[in-house]
């Protein structure tokens, strides 16, 4: 219940796995690496040490993967690139 103290927030948040959802379907026919997901997620920066970038783009590839409905069909060099067909 708002107040006069607090506010309702006026846009709902939206989940991780609806963000990569968006994103790869943004990118069209040229698809997404986890790398551009992540980077558009701001999961990863240059200053992180490799552990933890590791483990952000295990967890966007993840996503990626359920949000394409399995493994990636096409790759860049060793980079799998999602697509959303449709």
């Amino acid at each position: 219940m708002a107040n006069s103290k607090t506010k309702a927030s006026v846009e709902p948040k939206k989940s991780t796995q609806s963000q990569v959802n968006e994103f790869i379907k943004a990118q069209g026919s040229n698809g997404a690496t986890a790398l551009n997901i992540a980077e558009h997620l701001k999961f990863v920066d240059d200053k992180q040490d490799k552990e933890t970038r590791a483990k952000a783009l295990k967890r966007v590839r993840v996503l990626a993967r359920k949000a394409c409905g399995g493994a990636s069909q096409s790759r860049d060099g060793r980079s799998a690139i999602y697509m959303i067909e449709g």
